[in-house]
């Protein structure tokens, strides 16, 4: 569980990532910004990619159309998805 002051800083990140992947449609800017935000790839395809920053909890989800840009996206916390452990194939990225 998190602090007060961490969890104000994890949903500040989780906003601002989000306003990211809205206003960024290149995939290679957006991942660069993750970086920057000590962001770590667990899965980085062609289809999909998981990005988590495990100080603060937060895992981003992106799926990419075929053509560019984006399917689909979730930006949560760990909790959010029900804990470690939990397998992300029955998640639908919206």
């Amino acid at each position: 569980m998190l602090g007060d002051t961490q969890a104000m800083q994890q949903r500040a990140v989780m906003v601002e990532v989000e306003e990211m992947i809205q206003s960024t449609p290149d995939y290679a800017d957006v991942r660069e910004a993750l970086q920057s935000l000590n962001f770590i790839p667990e899965r980085d395809n062609a289809d999909i990619a998981i990005w988590v920053q495990p100080d603060l909890r937060i895992f981003v989800l992106l799926q990419m159309n075929l053509g560019g840009g984006y399917a689909g996206y979730k930006v949560a916390t760990y909790d959010e998805l029900g804990g470690p452990g939990r397998d992300f194939a029955g998640y639908n990225a919206r």
